[in-house]
């Protein structure tokens, strides 16, 4: 006899897991991006598509409640700015130091 299966169940291993769990990875990207904001770290961080993986994967593993789906959408947008700031940051420093070495060699 065959088994069926429910078209609407999902796998164990697909589920989302709690809110609950959720919060101690949310508060420790809150905190990672709190202290980029603050040093203006540029050269020890890691690449902005890891922590725009971070917080995707909260959204895609988590059962979020609502009050945790803003604070994930605030945690990309702030990590797009500063993902902006730091890039014309670095931009304007290879501009500059162009400039630099361009009147060195005139």
């Amino acid at each position: 006899m065959k088994s069926s299966t429910d078209a609407t169940t999902v796998p164990a291993f697909r589920q989302r897991r709690p809110a609950q769990l959720a919060e101690r990875e949310l508060q420790h990207l809150e905190m990672i991006l709190a202290n980029f904001v603050e040093r203006s770290v540029t050269s020890e961080r890691l690449p902005a598509r890891y922590w725009d993986m971070r917080v995707a994967q909260l959204d895609a593993e988590y059962d979020l409640v609502p009050s945790q789906c803003q604070r994930v959408a605030s945690l990309q947008r702030k990590l797009a700015l500063l993902d902006n700031a730091l890039d014309n940051a670095s931009s304007a420093a290879d501009a500059q130091e162009g400039q630099q070495s361009r009147r060195a060699a005139a």
